[in-house]
């Protein structure tokens, strides 16, 4: 069975010559027809020459960028499609689903001739202009055209190919160059050596060289080094000396001085000037370090980081399925976690350099990313506020935990309950390592230090069970169901916490977030639902749903 092909759109892009990059993150398939003028398009890093004629294809879930040359404007069209794959299971009844992998190669396509593509892509944007519902027949049957245009000539092209004008060959040879460059540029590379690779003298290499790219051989080479330099800044331990060999300078002091020539700054100064930042999971960080990060992105959603909202007024959320929203923001320095997932993270690596962040301790990881921003004595001012006030705590409920009671974070879900550890939010890390409170033993053995948190049966409970109780779940009305029916379970009869009403409930959205900034701002909730509390253990715990013990 055949896939079929929805179109999405046409649109008509002019970047005019004073204009700056356009980036775009590309999340249909797309045909693209230079109109007018020169330039570069860049597909996942990946760069070619633009002129009139040229075509291009670029598959979903890619980062687009164009550049115009130097005085000229550049006009394209770019048609937009979806995929949708048939998908037919035994006895059930046919089905499509969208179809995301790759359809074509990404990049230019060999086309004899551009012309009846420059007509339907024309007449697409003609009806669009419409918006007719009579179109949308005529729109699908262009837009099969297209493609068929396309594949008939790509099959053409590989059968026999075609003899290509000394032009397409100028143009082909420094595509190679500038592949050849961008995978070779930590080596010794020359004007004579890449004239000699692309089959030319070296002074007519030169002139075609500056004509395709607007760009002399050695600036475009030293753009493509001191990128690389800016990310080993910023990104690593390396000494100057160490990163000028990584990106194919002799030295450092020559490192030193080409990066000034270029970015107008010093490599330290680079370092050490505010950056335009976004930030995945962790905007806390930053906020503890005096930085306001441009865009950032939360697990649910950055309004639901309840104690963080007065501080990200005007901060855009990036969400987490697509990067359209950071390649607008143009940021200098990209920060994800680790569970992010690698085709995120490698989409977002192509925008700007990205520092992934492991689990763990959540102030080793503060203050590996103030090492990053030049922020070390920032983050110790904060981190001694943070032992302080949670000193002030420690103090403050000692009355009510008493020395040798111990202490355990649970999570209720739809079928069990978790036992948490210190690293996993929750406010673990201010009970076990801010304020150090003692877990109970089975969690000290079998969740602190291990890494993860640990998953119970209702019936294992009472063997992980603290004399005090922390209880989270969403305070929810979607909850409602399971978390009623896990707190009426006879299981918490036999627990002591619950005999003598030392259980205690916070939510969860509340106390998810494991920055420190939030984890400082937790310290005070936690007082306040000890203290509250009290130590009343004269009758059995009252659960009552969706009312929070702070």
């Amino acid at each position: 069975m055949r896939m079929l092909y929805s179109y999405k759109q046409v649109q008509q892009l002019t970047l005019l010559a004073a204009d700056d990059r356009y980036r775009h993150w590309n999340e249909a398939y797309s045909v693209l027809l230079a109109v007018e003028g020169k330039g570069e398009l860049s597909i996942n890093g990946d760069k070619a020459i633009i002129q009139p004629g040229s075509v291009f294809f670029c598959n979903a879930d890619r980062v687009l960028e164009l550049k115009s040359a130097p005085h000229e404007d550049l006009v394209l069209y770019v048609v937009s499609f979806h995929i949708m794959q048939p998908e037919h299971a035994p006895g059930e009844p046919l089905a499509y689903r969208e179809h995301r992998a790759p359809w074509l190669s990404d990049g230019e396509l060999s086309v004899s001739s551009s012309y009846r593509l420059s007509v339907v892509m024309k007449e697409l944007k003609s009806m669009d202009e419409e918006q007719s519902q009579n179109t949308e027949l005529a729109r699908e049957m262009l837009l099969y055209e297209l493609l068929q245009l396309i594949q008939e000539q790509e099959e053409l092209t590989a059968a026999n190919p075609v003899q290509s004008s000394d032009h397409d060959q100028s143009t082909h040879a420094i595509q190679a160059v500038i592949s050849h460059m961008l995978h070779h540029y930590r080596e010794e590379l020359t004007r004579d050596a890449m004239a000699q690779l692309a089959g030319f003298h070296p002074r007519f290499f030169s002139k075609i060289f500056k004509d395709e790219t607007g760009s002399s051989f050695s600036e475009y080479l030293a753009a493509i080094r001191i990128g690389k330099a800016k990310e080993q800044l910023l990104l690593s331990d390396n000494n100057l000396d160490q990163i000028a060999s990584n990106v194919g300078y002799s030295n450092g002091l020559y490192l030193s001085r080409k990066f000034k020539q270029i970015t107008g700054v010093s490599p330290k100064s680079y370092i050490q000037k505010p950056k335009r930042v976004v930030i995945y999971d962790w905007v806390g960080n930053l906020l503890a370090l005096g930085v306001r990060p441009v865009g950032a992105s939360y697990f649910y959603s950055l309004e639901l980081l309840h104690l963080l909202k007065d501080e990200l007024v005007d901060v855009v959320d990036v969400g987490r399925t697509s990067i359209e929203a950071v390649i607008g923001l143009e940021p200098e320095l990209i920060i994800v976690p680790k569970w992010l997932g690698s085709a995120m993270i490698g989409q977002l690596q192509k925008v700007a350099p990205t520092l992934i962040v492991p689990y763990g301790n959540p102030f080793e990881r503060f203050r590996h990313l103030a090492h990053t921003l030049d922020k070390r004595k920032e983050a110790e001012l904060f981190v001694s506020r943070y032992k302080q006030r949670a000193a002030e705590v420690k103090e403050a409920i000692s009355g009510i935990v008493l020395p040798g009671e111990t202490v355990g974070l649970y999570e209720l879900a739809p079928n069990s309950i978790w036992a948490f550890n210190e690293f996993h939010g929750r406010g673990g890390y201010n009970l076990y390592r801010g304020i150090g409170l003692t877990p109970p033993l089975m969690v000290q053995q079998h969740v602190i230090g291990k890494g993860m948190i640990r998953e119970l049966a209702m019936e294992q409970l009472p063997s992980y069970a603290a004399d005090h109780m922390i209880i989270s779940y969403p305070f929810t009305t979607e909850s409602a169901e399971y978390v009623n029916r896990l707190m009426q379970h006879e299981v918490w009869n036999s627990i002591a916490a619950f005999q003598h009403n030392r259980v205690y409930f916070i939510d969860r959205r509340v106390f998810h977030p494991n920055d420190v900034y939030s984890l400082f701002k937790q310290l005070e909730l936690q007082r306040q639902l000890f203290i509250s509390h009290g130590r009343d253990d004269s009758r059995p715990c009252i659960f009552v749903h969706e009312t929070s013990d702070l």
